[in-house]
């Protein structure tokens, strides 16, 4: 990976990382709720990634596109589908393929709200962008599995990568969430061309960081950092912590944290980023022995609409 422009090959083994990538999203933030039914979490970068995919759709046919518009009408959708109606004197797009998919997903009890700064930013008839954000201050780890999205992207410069990020980012948050945004976008991409590798190359990218965003970004490199070398189901259960010891038999009950506690705490913004940098690490392997989830009809048509366009 570089900054200077220069457009990298795809990986080998890209399709099966930009499948990971989208199971890893679904998958993170199903474990951090501990539920099956889906969430905005997962819902609204599959949308922006159908946007993303419409802008591929058009170019293909010769049309030029404002992805950033593509990416902000495919979020309107989702916030439609999420809240049962567009914001006030917002454009009202036609449904898409993913919307006619999503009415057939089965939900048990309800889809589990998200970042509420997702939809808070959303909710205006203008699309958020630098210099007239619709989250002003907005600052929250909502920021990062969208940036997984901005890194599917292949055989486009790093710049390229970078505009998308903070674009997707704008939508809903402000400059500083953007610019971690970004740097968790070129993360991702690095992994999938450089797997391993690409660890020694995110210190640098999260060293100027600041705010909120920043620090789940920061947590999060660091579990996986630490599992480099492990196989990608260990390093899986090695960022979940599911292969820490048990608690001391002296440890007094009232310093013990029950098991559920810690569960509840978990952020569904946070896991989703992190199983999605597993998978553009391992592949498919890193969540080889994930459960099924609701969403996996759709995210297996996304990517073969998305590969169709790319190879």
């Amino acid at each position: 990976m570089n900054e200077t422009g220069e457009i990298a090959l795809l990986p080998e083994n890209y399709s099966d990382k930009v499948f990971a990538i989208l199971l890893g999203l679904a998958d993170g933030a199903t474990h951090a709720r501990d539920d099956i039914d889906p969430g905005a979490t997962e819902i609204l970068p599959l949308y922006l990634a159908d946007g993303l995919l419409e802008a591929l759709e058009w170019a293909n046919d010769g049309v030029a596109s404002d992805e950033a518009a593509c990416m902000w009408l495919a979020a309107l959708r989702g916030y439609n589908k999420l809240t049962g109606s567009f914001p006030d004197n917002a454009p009202q797009p036609l449904d898409r393929w993913i919307d006619k998919e999503f009415a057939r997903v089965e939900i048990f009890e309800t889809i589990h709200p998200g970042d509420p700064l997702n939809l808070a930013g959303l909710d205006s008839k203008d699309m958020g962008q630098p210099g007239r954000p619709t989250g002003p201050g907005a600052d929250s780890a909502g920021v990062l599995p969208r940036a997984a999205i901005a890194a599917l992207l292949g055989r486009v410069p790093v710049s390229t990568t970078a505009t998308l990020a903070r674009s997707a980012a704008f939508l809903t948050h402000d400059a500083q969430a953007a610019e971690t945004g970004i740097a968790a976008a070129k993360i991702i991409r690095s992994a999938m061309e450089q797997g391993e590798d690409a660890a020694a190359q995110w210190p640098s990218l999260l060293e100027p960081l600041e705010g909120t965003a920043a620090q789940a970004l920061r947590e999060i490199v660091d579990r996986i950092s630490a599992g480099i070398g492990l196989s990608p189901a260990a390093a899986y259960n090695a960022y979940f912590a599911e292969n820490e010891p048990e608690q001391a038999e002296d440890e007094s009950d009232i310093d013990a944290v029950p098991a559920a506690s810690a569960e509840a705490a978990r952020d569904p913004e946070v896991d989703a980023y992190a199983v999605a940098l597993l998978s553009a690490i391992h592949g498919s392997d890193a969540v080889g022995e994930r459960p099924a989830s609701a969403l996996d009809d759709i995210i297996s048509e996304l990517h073969d609409r998305w590969m169709a366009l790319l190879v």
